[in-house]
């Protein structure tokens, strides 16, 4: 079955469930369902030993994705690592993970869905770190310069779907991961182009378009194709765009890309609102390869796409008189 094929069958097999388990954890069937989803090897062999953080907001309470989707890909990203070998997963939602002694000893981080102001510690959290006291935006600032240090020396990162809305307070994070969140117009099908079919980021698709159920974001400043390869994109031809709430004028919707950092690599995507995502085997392996990519295993080219073609002004109809 084709990844077209295949991902418009699972689009059209959520109908028949609700789209949300609204606080629910991962039930057993969902279990199997990932189970069956996820690869069997890796793309390609690591180098060496990867290690990965699986990387949870400590703000859950506060999380729109929590229970139904988060669980449900923590599952997901720890198979993808255990059953491929492809990396050692490590689940944390202790920002202590960003102090330099505990970023150096990863290769890569995923950002599960983790939004909400997560690098700024809690009172709470200040007892970890000791020579601060309670001089909490001393400790923040540590923490930024820490993992911005560790991302430019060759750390990897992996974001998906809401993890863009995190620290929305710190400009330098959005920069890292390559664009800030502006609504999310569609939560329904809609249909999706590979900006590069023969990228080797890709494979997952087989070179074809698809369809998808999900919510789809639109992104603002730092978004900008001068700095990002844009991987997929929204196909504003074969999508409805009479949805409110559409902010863009320039039909520049991208949904996945890879951007370079230092001697770092950054891969998002802005799929994993949908609790369905997670058992569907063409975005399982795609994120694989995204994660295999920030570890420094498989080797894509990051430079930026560079701005796309203007949409041309509709012709005027001549008539004769």
């Amino acid at each position: 079955m084709s990844s077209r094929h295949f991902i418009t069958a699972v689009a059209a097999a959520a109908i028949l469930a609700p789209l949300h388990i609204s606080h629910a954890q991962l039930s057993e069937q969902q279990k199997r369902l990932i189970d069956s989803a996820v690869p069997e090897k890796a793309t390609v062999t690591p180098k060496q030993p990867r290690r990965v953080l699986i990387w949870n907001t400590p703000f859950m309470e506060q999380s729109p994705h929590k229970g139904y989707t988060i669980p449900q890909a923590e599952y997901a990203m720890r198979l993808l690592g255990k059953r491929t070998g492809a990396f050692e997963p490590v689940v944390s939602d202790d920002v202590a993970m960003y102090l330099p002694e505990n970023l150096k000893k990863l290769d890569a981080i995923i950002m599960n869905n983790s939004n909400g102001p997560w690098i700024r510690p809690t009172e709470k959290d200040m007892a970890k770190f000791k020579n601060y006291g309670d001089d909490i935006d001393a400790a923040e600032k540590m923490l930024r310069k820490s993992l911005l240090d560790w991302v430019a020396d060759g750390g990897g990162i992996v974001a998906y779907h809401h993890a863009v809305g995190g620290n929305t307070h710190w400009g330098e994070f959005l920069e890292l991961l390559g664009a800030g969140y502006w609504g999310h117009p569609w939560n329904e099908e809609v249909a999706v182009k590979l900006d590069e079919p023969d990228n080797p980021l890709l494979a997952a698709f087989e070179g074809e378009d698809f369809r998808i159920a999900e919510e789809i974001f639109q992104f603002r400043e730092p978004y900008s194709r001068e700095k990002l390869r844009v991987l997929l994109s929204l196909d504003t031809k074969k999508t409805n765009m009479t949805v409110p709430w559409i902010h863009r004028t320039d039909g520049d919707f991208a949904l996945a890309w890879i951007k370079q950092h230092g001697k770092g690599r950054v891969f998002y995507c802005a799929f994993g609102h949908r609790t369905e995502i997670w058992w569907n085997k063409p975005i399982l392996r795609f994120y694989l390869d995204g994660i295999q990519f920030a570890t420094g295993d498989l080797k894509a080219d990051t430079t930026p796409s560079g701005p796309i073609k203007p949409i041309p002004p509709a012709k005027a109809v001549e008539t004769q008189s």
